[in-house]
Protein backbone atom coordinates (compact mmCIF):
# COMPACT_ATOMS: atom_id res chain seq x y z
CA UNK A 1 0.00 0.00 0.00
CA UNK A 2 1.54 3.67 -0.79
CA UNK A 3 2.32 5.76 1.63
CA UNK A 4 -0.24 8.80 1.77
CA UNK A 5 1.12 11.05 4.08
CA UNK A 6 4.07 11.14 6.92
CA UNK A 7 4.20 12.73 10.29
CA UNK A 8 7.81 13.89 11.00
CA UNK A 9 9.43 15.27 14.87
CA UNK A 10 11.34 18.63 13.92
CA UNK A 11 13.16 18.37 16.69
CA UNK A 12 14.41 21.95 18.35
CA UNK A 13 17.94 22.75 18.92
CA UNK A 14 20.85 23.97 21.64
CA UNK A 15 23.89 25.66 21.66
CA UNK A 16 26.32 24.38 23.66
CA UNK A 17 28.78 26.16 22.66
CA UNK A 18 28.28 29.75 20.30
CA UNK A 19 31.84 31.32 18.90
CA UNK A 20 31.54 34.04 16.62
CA UNK A 21 35.09 34.25 14.65
CA UNK A 22 34.74 37.31 12.34
CA UNK A 23 32.33 39.24 9.91
CA UNK A 24 32.76 37.76 6.56
CA UNK A 25 32.57 39.62 2.89
CA UNK A 26 29.13 38.25 1.96
CA UNK A 27 27.41 40.03 5.01
CA UNK A 28 27.55 36.59 7.58
CA UNK A 29 29.35 36.34 10.49
CA UNK A 30 31.67 33.28 10.45
CA UNK A 31 30.97 31.33 13.53
CA UNK A 32 32.29 28.03 15.42
CA UNK A 33 29.38 26.19 17.09
CA UNK A 34 28.26 23.21 19.06
CA UNK A 35 24.69 22.38 18.62
CA UNK A 36 22.78 19.78 20.45
CA UNK A 37 19.43 18.91 19.54
CA UNK A 38 16.54 17.98 22.21
CA UNK A 39 13.40 16.59 22.45
CA UNK A 40 11.10 19.42 22.50
CA UNK A 41 9.62 19.37 18.69
CA UNK A 42 6.85 20.71 16.27
CA UNK A 43 5.02 17.85 14.07
CA UNK A 44 4.62 18.50 10.68
CA UNK A 45 2.61 16.53 8.83
CA UNK A 46 2.84 16.14 5.35
CA UNK A 47 0.76 14.91 2.42
CA UNK A 48 0.13 15.33 -1.57
CA UNK A 49 -1.34 18.62 -2.76
CA UNK A 50 -1.89 20.78 -5.48
CA UNK A 51 0.49 23.95 -5.04
CA UNK A 52 1.96 24.45 -1.37
CA UNK A 53 -0.48 24.64 1.68
CA UNK A 54 0.55 25.34 5.02
CA UNK A 55 -1.82 25.20 8.07
CA UNK A 56 -0.52 26.14 11.69
CA UNK A 57 -2.23 25.64 15.14
CA UNK A 58 -0.15 29.13 16.51
CA UNK A 59 -1.49 32.44 14.84
CA UNK A 60 2.28 33.54 14.92
CA UNK A 61 3.20 31.06 12.02
CA UNK A 62 3.17 32.85 8.56
CA UNK A 63 1.62 30.30 6.23
CA UNK A 64 2.92 31.66 2.81
CA UNK A 65 6.97 31.82 1.70
CA UNK A 66 8.10 33.53 4.65
CA UNK A 67 7.42 30.24 6.57
CA UNK A 68 10.67 28.41 5.89
CA UNK A 69 8.27 25.36 5.59
CA UNK A 70 6.90 26.59 2.82
CA UNK A 71 10.07 27.65 1.05
CA UNK A 72 11.13 24.01 1.61
CA UNK A 73 8.25 22.90 -0.20
CA UNK A 74 8.95 25.35 -2.90
CA UNK A 75 12.82 23.95 -3.77
CA UNK A 76 11.70 20.48 -3.42
CA UNK A 77 9.03 21.00 -6.07
CA UNK A 78 11.49 23.27 -8.21
CA UNK A 79 13.70 20.72 -8.20
CA UNK A 80 11.63 17.94 -8.51
CA UNK A 81 8.55 18.71 -10.94
CA UNK A 82 7.12 15.24 -11.10
CA UNK A 83 6.16 16.48 -7.34
CA UNK A 84 3.06 18.42 -8.14
CA UNK A 85 2.01 19.88 -4.29
CA UNK A 86 1.49 19.49 -1.12
CA UNK A 87 -0.45 20.16 1.93
CA UNK A 88 1.70 21.43 5.42
CA UNK A 89 0.24 20.96 8.34
CA UNK A 90 2.52 22.77 11.50
CA UNK A 91 1.74 21.21 15.29
CA UNK A 92 3.71 23.93 16.74
CA UNK A 93 5.28 23.20 20.04
CA UNK A 94 9.11 25.34 20.37
CA UNK A 95 8.14 29.02 20.86
CA UNK A 96 8.42 31.42 17.83
CA UNK A 97 11.59 33.61 17.70
CA UNK A 98 12.65 31.83 20.71
CA UNK A 99 16.50 31.00 19.35
CA UNK A 100 15.72 27.16 19.39
CA UNK A 101 15.82 26.87 15.36
CA UNK A 102 11.82 26.66 15.50
CA UNK A 103 11.46 27.97 11.45
CA UNK A 104 14.62 26.02 10.26
CA UNK A 105 13.89 22.90 12.08
CA UNK A 106 10.08 22.66 11.03
CA UNK A 107 12.02 23.72 6.82
CA UNK A 108 14.28 20.42 7.61
CA UNK A 109 11.67 18.59 8.65
CA UNK A 110 9.81 18.81 5.29
CA UNK A 111 12.67 18.20 3.04
CA UNK A 112 13.15 15.34 4.68
CA UNK A 113 9.83 14.65 4.74
CA UNK A 114 9.09 15.06 1.27
CA UNK A 115 12.18 13.19 0.32
CA UNK A 116 10.21 9.69 1.76
CA UNK A 117 7.06 10.61 0.77
CA UNK A 118 7.81 10.80 -2.44
CA UNK A 119 10.46 8.88 -2.81
CA UNK A 120 12.86 11.20 -4.36
CA UNK A 121 15.98 9.33 -3.26
CA UNK A 122 17.49 12.37 -2.10
CA UNK A 123 21.15 11.26 -0.37
CA UNK A 124 22.36 13.42 2.88
CA UNK A 125 24.52 15.69 0.57
CA UNK A 126 21.70 16.72 -1.29
CA UNK A 127 19.43 17.56 1.22
CA UNK A 128 22.07 19.75 3.25
CA UNK A 129 22.89 21.75 0.28
CA UNK A 130 19.06 22.30 0.30
CA UNK A 131 19.03 23.40 3.55
CA UNK A 132 21.76 25.52 3.41
CA UNK A 133 19.87 27.49 0.79
CA UNK A 134 16.96 27.99 3.27
CA UNK A 135 19.42 29.23 6.42
CA UNK A 136 21.93 28.64 8.74
CA UNK A 137 20.49 26.06 10.98
CA UNK A 138 18.75 23.64 8.54
CA UNK A 139 21.45 21.67 7.68
CA UNK A 140 21.80 20.56 11.53
CA UNK A 141 18.61 20.07 11.74
CA UNK A 142 18.67 17.83 9.30
CA UNK A 143 21.47 15.42 10.46
CA UNK A 144 21.24 15.98 13.84
CA UNK A 145 22.03 15.27 16.68
CA UNK A 146 25.30 16.73 18.29
CA UNK A 147 27.63 18.62 15.65
CA UNK A 148 30.12 21.21 15.10
CA UNK A 149 28.68 23.72 12.89
CA UNK A 150 31.40 25.95 11.21
CA UNK A 151 31.01 28.80 8.43
CA UNK A 152 27.51 30.94 8.73
CA UNK A 153 26.79 27.55 10.18
CA UNK A 154 26.24 25.38 7.54
CA UNK A 155 29.26 23.31 7.38
CA UNK A 156 28.39 20.53 9.47
CA UNK A 157 31.06 17.90 11.54
CA UNK A 158 30.10 15.10 13.55
CA UNK A 159 30.88 15.71 17.33
CA UNK A 160 30.94 13.62 20.48
CA UNK A 161 27.66 12.63 21.58
CA UNK A 162 26.44 14.65 24.65
CA UNK A 163 25.21 12.48 27.36
CA UNK A 164 21.72 12.57 28.35
CA UNK A 165 20.97 15.67 30.18
CA UNK A 166 18.48 17.22 31.26
CA UNK A 167 17.32 20.88 29.82
CA UNK A 168 15.02 23.42 31.79
CA UNK A 169 14.30 26.37 29.07
CA UNK A 170 12.58 29.72 29.81
CA UNK A 171 10.94 31.87 27.29
CA UNK A 172 10.30 35.54 28.25
CA UNK A 173 7.21 36.95 26.24
CA UNK A 174 8.69 38.26 23.65
CA UNK A 175 10.97 36.90 19.98
CA UNK A 176 14.29 38.17 19.31
CA UNK A 177 15.54 38.93 15.20
CA UNK A 178 18.76 36.80 14.95
CA UNK A 179 19.87 39.31 12.05
CA UNK A 180 19.32 42.72 14.52
CA UNK A 181 21.54 40.60 16.99
CA UNK A 182 24.30 39.85 14.60
CA UNK A 183 24.50 43.29 13.37
CA UNK A 184 24.69 44.90 17.06
CA UNK A 185 27.51 42.51 17.88
CA UNK A 186 30.92 44.27 18.22
CA UNK A 187 33.73 41.79 18.06
CA UNK A 188 36.04 44.82 18.59
CA UNK A 189 35.29 44.74 22.10
CA UNK A 190 36.77 42.59 25.04
CA UNK A 191 35.25 39.16 24.23
CA UNK A 192 36.09 35.99 25.95
CA UNK A 193 35.46 33.28 23.40
CA UNK A 194 34.76 29.72 24.48
CA UNK A 195 37.30 26.79 24.59
CA UNK A 196 35.54 24.40 21.93
CA UNK A 197 38.62 22.17 21.58
CA UNK A 198 38.18 21.50 25.72
CA UNK A 199 34.22 21.66 25.40
CA UNK A 200 34.71 18.56 22.46
CA UNK A 201 37.58 16.53 24.69
CA UNK A 202 34.77 16.92 27.70
CA UNK A 203 31.95 15.61 25.10
CA UNK A 204 34.42 12.29 24.22
CA UNK A 205 34.88 11.79 27.61
CA UNK A 206 31.26 12.23 28.84
CA UNK A 207 32.79 14.61 31.68
CA UNK A 208 28.97 15.63 32.48
CA UNK A 209 30.06 18.16 35.01
CA UNK A 210 32.29 19.85 32.38
CA UNK A 211 29.64 19.93 29.81
CA UNK A 212 27.08 21.73 32.53
CA UNK A 213 29.47 24.16 34.18
CA UNK A 214 31.21 25.42 30.52
CA UNK A 215 28.35 26.18 27.85
CA UNK A 216 29.20 29.43 26.58
CA UNK A 217 27.68 31.80 23.77
CA UNK A 218 29.48 34.85 22.31
CA UNK A 219 26.04 36.42 21.06
CA UNK A 220 25.07 37.45 24.67
CA UNK A 221 27.40 40.50 24.34
CA UNK A 222 24.64 42.13 22.13
CA UNK A 223 21.54 40.45 23.04
CA UNK A 224 21.97 41.37 26.43
CA UNK A 225 22.49 45.26 25.71
CA UNK A 226 19.19 45.41 23.03
CA UNK A 227 17.13 43.22 25.71
CA UNK A 228 18.41 43.49 29.21
CA UNK A 229 15.50 41.33 30.75
CA UNK A 230 17.44 38.26 29.11
CA UNK A 231 20.28 38.97 31.14
CA UNK A 232 18.18 39.70 33.93
CA UNK A 233 16.69 36.47 33.44
CA UNK A 234 20.29 34.05 33.06
CA UNK A 235 21.26 35.57 36.60
CA UNK A 236 17.72 35.22 38.07
CA UNK A 237 18.89 30.94 36.91
CA UNK A 238 21.66 30.92 38.49
CA UNK A 239 20.56 32.15 41.64
CA UNK A 240 17.70 30.42 42.08
CA UNK A 241 19.84 27.22 41.65
CA UNK A 242 21.22 26.57 38.30
CA UNK A 243 24.33 25.51 38.19
CA UNK A 244 24.90 27.83 34.74
CA UNK A 245 22.65 29.30 32.66
CA UNK A 246 22.85 30.58 28.66
CA UNK A 247 21.17 32.00 26.27
CA UNK A 248 20.30 29.62 23.08
CA UNK A 249 21.33 31.21 19.33
CA UNK A 250 20.43 34.86 19.34
CA UNK A 251 17.90 34.85 22.30
CA UNK A 252 15.78 35.49 24.27
CA UNK A 253 15.64 31.36 25.47
CA UNK A 254 17.52 30.79 28.29
CA UNK A 255 18.41 27.18 29.53
CA UNK A 256 20.02 25.41 32.28
CA UNK A 257 21.19 21.67 31.74
CA UNK A 258 20.74 19.40 34.77
CA UNK A 259 22.18 15.76 35.62
CA UNK A 260 19.27 14.20 36.60
CA UNK A 261 15.19 14.20 35.84
CA UNK A 262 13.89 14.89 39.47
CA UNK A 263 16.37 18.10 39.61
CA UNK A 264 15.35 19.21 36.72
CA UNK A 265 11.90 18.55 37.12
CA UNK A 266 11.55 19.99 40.79
CA UNK A 267 13.56 23.41 39.66
CA UNK A 268 11.18 23.79 36.14
CA UNK A 269 8.15 23.60 38.63
CA UNK A 270 9.36 25.95 40.95
CA UNK A 271 10.25 28.50 37.69
CA UNK A 272 6.36 27.77 36.42
CA UNK A 273 4.99 29.10 39.58
CA UNK A 274 6.51 32.77 39.24
CA UNK A 275 5.96 34.78 36.31
CA UNK A 276 4.93 35.37 33.14
CA UNK A 277 7.78 33.02 31.14
CA UNK A 278 7.15 29.82 29.43
CA UNK A 279 9.06 27.21 31.20
CA UNK A 280 10.08 24.04 28.94
CA UNK A 281 11.55 20.81 30.36
CA UNK A 282 13.40 18.65 27.42
CA UNK A 283 16.46 16.47 27.26
CA UNK A 284 19.61 15.86 25.01
CA UNK A 285 18.45 13.53 22.28
CA UNK A 286 20.77 10.32 21.51
CA UNK A 287 20.83 9.12 17.53
CA UNK A 288 18.56 6.31 17.44
CA UNK A 289 15.92 9.11 18.69
CA UNK A 290 16.89 11.52 15.96
CA UNK A 291 16.44 8.54 13.22
CA UNK A 292 13.37 7.67 14.26
CA UNK A 293 11.33 11.06 13.49
CA UNK A 294 10.28 9.88 10.65
CA UNK A 295 6.47 7.91 10.53
CA UNK A 296 5.16 6.70 7.37
CA UNK A 297 1.02 6.52 7.43
CA UNK A 298 -0.50 4.94 4.59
Amino acid sequence: MPVESIKIKAYAKINLILDVLKKRPDGYHEVAMIMQAISLHDVIAIKPGKGITVRANDPLVPLDERNLAYKAAEMVIQRYPQVDGVEINIEKNIPVEAGLAGGSTDGAAVIVGMDRLFKLNMDLEEMLELGALLGSDVPFCISGVTALAKGRGEIIEKAPLCPRLWVVLVKPPFGVKTAQVYKNLNLDEAIKHPQIDKYLEALAKGDVSYLVNNIENVLEYSTFKLYPEVRDLKESLVAKGAQKALMSGSGPTVFALFKCLDEARSFADKLKKEGENKVLLAYTLNEQEFKERVKHYG
